[in-house]
């Protein structure tokens, strides 16, 4: 009994073990150990976080109305001229057209244009049923003025790209891919599906439905800009703890508080968080890069809450937004640094005083 007990306790010691093996080598840990060996070398007070992940509104402030124009008139008029335009309005009205997802509607939408098209041009061609041709005309001209918002629901209000923008539950990784390229490649599709109305493959809906899962493969754009967040957060408190730390080298003169300092500071801000936020940097224009070309595709946001908040998650000059507040702070943590250096004479070419 007391050697199962003791075989069990020793496996559940060894778990925990490497539990806590792998939290230290994950950029969490890096940061909030980074934080923590400053206050306690400083003896200051972990201060408040400046900064806050950027939550994405509510289903009702980031979607569009869409007129319901079910057409079920053209359907019992029976349009033996255009069948394909019948075939399509009778799929919209059956049972599983009704429930329709934004992806599916878009693309039924954009192919009802088509075929409204094709169908008045006909008639127009045969000379044929002039009142109908007026009706049609009159639905194309509202589909193409709604087309706009069918393409910003398909993309954020859908669950595919919110979530990959939200729904995340760890920073980004210190090394790895994490499925970034999945995602750029993605982002990148749906802006030429948006921007393009032919619909042969890649624009075909298996296709298009085949990239949105790509999106829902990681959160790899969640967790990026958790990551940028997480370091303002910590380069901005540790640079309040550096502000308000006095006499770190009295009249000049390094202190064992100045080289227990500089140990932290190449420890874990040289060696792991530096490279890991010059990763975030790098890899947040190149998100931004292909987010920007792909919003431009859309309407303007349908809520002000809506607008805000991609503002802050692509903006670089917004005074809120997510790399602006990044930026910032890292400018502030390295002038905080190099006060605490100079007046310690630990600058470059500097020489302490005897």
């Amino acid at each position: 009994m007391t050697l199962k007990v003791t075989v069990r306790s020793l496996a559940l010691l060894l778990l925990i073990t490497l539990a806590g093996c792998g939290y230290r080598s994950t950029a969490e840990y890096q940061l909030e150990e980074y934080e923590e060996r400053i206050s306690n070398v400083t003896g200051q007070p972990m201060p408040s976080a400046t900064v806050s992940f950027p939550e994405m509104p509510p289903l009702r402030q980031r979607q569009y109305p869409l007129p319901d124009i079910r057409l079920k008139a053209l359907e019992a008029l029976n349009l033996l001229e255009c069948p394909r335009l019948t075939q399509l309005i009778a799929h919209r009205n059956n049972s599983l057209g009704k429930q329709m997802q934004p992806s599916q509607l878009l693309h039924y939408e954009k192919k009802l244009i088509v075929q409204l098209e094709d169908c008045t041009n006909y008639l127009q061609q045969q000379n044929k049923k002039a009142e109908l041709r007026a009706r049609l005309k009159a639905i194309l001209q509202r589909k193409e003025a709604a087309l706009p918002a069918a393409k910003w629901n398909m993309l954020l209000s859908g669950t595919e790209l919110p979530s990959q923008l939200s729904g995340f539950q760890t920073l980004l990784p210190l090394h790895g891919d994490n499925g970034r390229q999945g995602t750029l490649e993605a982002l990148n599709y749906l802006r030429l599906y948006l921007k393009n109305d032919r619909f042969a493959p890649p624009y075909d809906q298996q296709s298009l439905e085949m990239q949105l899962q790509q999106l829902t493969a990681s959160h790899y754009s969640g967790q990026l800009l958790a990551a940028a967040s997480a370091i303002t957060n910590t380069l901005n408190r540790v640079s309040v703890m550096l502000e308000k730390s006095d006499n770190i080298c009295p009249q000049g003169r390094r202190s064992v508080k100045i080289e227990r300092l500089n140990n932290v500071f190449r420890l874990f801000y040289v060696d792991s968080i530096q490279p890991y936020m010059a990763k975030v940097v790098s890899e947040g224009r190149e998100w931004r890069s292909v987010m920007l070309p792909l919003l431009l595709e859309l309407p303007p946001a349908p809520d002000k809450a809506m607008k805000d908040y991609l503002l802050a998650i692509t903006g670089s000059d917004y005074a809120f937004s997510v790399w602006q507040q990044l930026d910032k702070a890292i400018l502030r943590h390295t002038r905080s640094w190099q006060k605490v250096l100079s007046e310690c004479q630990m600058q470059p070419g500097q020489i302490p005083p005897n």
